[in-house]
């Protein structure tokens, strides 16, 4: 006779059938990776034998030049950071957490050493990653720390700061000066709360922690209203529901149909807002800050997965978010989702990531990013109006994304080609061709090879974060 434990539960058996099918998705890309990888290792020798003397670097004056701890590698937003500080003559060290070790920024020309700290776990949070970045930082006499902030490693890099200062007070960091600052900013609705305190326009909001909750503000009359769209917006990042503006019906009957989709998602531990919906054009905005003065701006158009990028000019973005960092007095990366209306044109903040925006490789890696980075990071060096990337600026893509996007009918040959005369890859260097490479060949193959022995859930591979998501 079997025992209780030998039988299959259906939801076991899902959950078991899910970790194969991604394990097969996993074991397919990496078969189509090395397929192309030899062409690709051609290519890429040829470009560093032959065209990596093709680009002149303008190097500081020594006096100039910094020692530069920069973390966030295996983003290419991470890259980029480090081979703008190294194409201008800094000693740029690279610092990540052991998952990214295998970060294809290590085999930049421009880099002088790589680093792994641990990764932040469950045993002890987040203080070994935080003494793992304070022992390279002393270990390398830096005189600057640049993190480009995980989701996850934000708020410890603002400790990092503070505790750096007790280490050597001479040590600058591109970071937030107050964690607390840093844990508002990454909290959906204490952001808008901040907002609204500070009268800066945000949609109408509010926390629920339950299917209760959200009865009692549909009681108030707020979804009768045929003018405005309110749908329940997820407070988890990455949530099934990050994309999903169905509308709160304000017919009873739909509104309870409707209800019965979050009975098992909505709850103390998983609250979401009640959240107004601006229908109209998406916009992100970078911005590197130093005591509340923008050193560096830019805004693009937002897509589904932000994984290629524009530039384009908005002065009312440009209005608000000057306005917020300089009465919170911000130094430090910092980027902002708007919504502008498509009736009346107003511009709504939605949303806040205490962290550098991966659009910043819309920036050429010249001059204009570095000063704009030394400006936020000694202040005889502020520059009077922020450095912006040019209204000209190639679109920006990752090659095999749009290999990809081909290859499951999501363009046409017409649109691909179009892309690749008409833009540049985001990581493709003939100066430093390896990262290219290595992203491809290297560092994507490890992060599938994880999944396919995990079985983890994933989606797409994310040639803009360097990982599956």
């Amino acid at each position: 006779m079997l025992g209780v434990s030998n039988v299959i539960s259906p939801q076991s058996l899902s959950n078991l059938l899910g970790k194969q099918w991604y394990r097969v998705k996993a074991a397919l890309c990496i078969m189509l990776l090395m397929a192309a990888m030899p062409l690709c290792f051609i290519f890429t020798t040829c470009v560093w034998l032959f065209g990596r003397k093709s680009e002149q670097h303008d190097y500081l004056e020594a006096s100039l030049r910094r020692t530069v701890l920069v973390s966030g590698l295996a983003h290419t937003k991470g890259l980029h950071i480090a081979k703008t500080l190294g194409k201008a003559g800094h000693r740029v060290i690279l610092a990540d957490l052991e998952e990214f070790g295998c970060s294809a920024a290590q085999w930049s020309c421009f880099i002088s050493k790589f680093y792994t700290v641990p990764d932040l776990n469950s045993l002890d949070g987040s203080e070994a990653y935080i003494k793992g970045m304070i022992n390279v930082a002393k270990t390398e006499k830096i005189d600057w720390y640049i993190p480009v902030s995980h989701t996850k490693t934000a708020l410890c890099d603002s400790i990092i700061k503070q505790r750096l200062a007790e280490v050597n007070p001479r040590i600058k960091c591109l970071t937030f000066d107050d964690p607390k600052l840093t844990a508002i900013l990454d909290d959906k609705l204490l952001f808008l709360e901040e907002c609204h305190n500070l009268n800066l326009r945000v949609p109408y909001f509010k926390k629920v922690y339950n299917l209760a909750e959200v009865r009692e503000v549909a009681k108030k009359g707020l979804f009768l209203n045929s003018k405005s769209h309110y749908f329940l917006k997820p407070l988890k990042p990455y949530s099934e529901d990050r994309l999903n503006f169905t509308p709160i019906p304000s017919d009873s009957t739909e509104f309870e149909k409707f209800l019965a989709n979050y009975e098992s998602k909505l709850n103390r531990d998983c609250p979401y807002l009640v959240h107004q919906f601006v229908k109209g054009k998406e916009f992100a905005a970078n911005a590197i800050v130093s005591k509340g003065s923008l050193q560096a701006f830019q805004v693009c158009p937002c897509s589904p997965m932000q994984i290629d990028y524009d530039v384009t000019k908005h002065p009312e973005i440009k209005k608000w978010v000057e306005g917020f960092c300089k009465a919170k007095k911000i130094t430090g990366c910092i980027c902002l989702d708007f919504l502008e209306d498509d009736d009346s044109g107003e511009v709504y903040c939605i949303e806040c990531n205490p962290r550098l925006h991966s659009c910043v490789v819309s920036y050429q890696m010249k001059p204009n990013l570095e000063a704009a980075l030394r400006g936020a990071m000694e202040d005889q060096f502020q520059l009077p109006m922020p450095s912006e990337p040019s209204a000209s600026s190639k679109h920006v893509y990752w090659l095999y994304n749009e290999i990809a996007k081909l290859g499951l009918f999501q363009q046409g040959i017409g649109e691909f080609i179009y892309t690749l005369m008409n833009g540049r890859d985001a990581v493709f260097d003939a100066s430093d061709p390896w990262p290219f490479f290595m992203l491809n060949h290297y560092q994507m193959p490890v992060m599938l090879l994880k999944a396919f022995m995990s079985g983890k859930r994933w989606t797409i591979t994310n040639y803009c974060l360097g990982q599956l998501r």
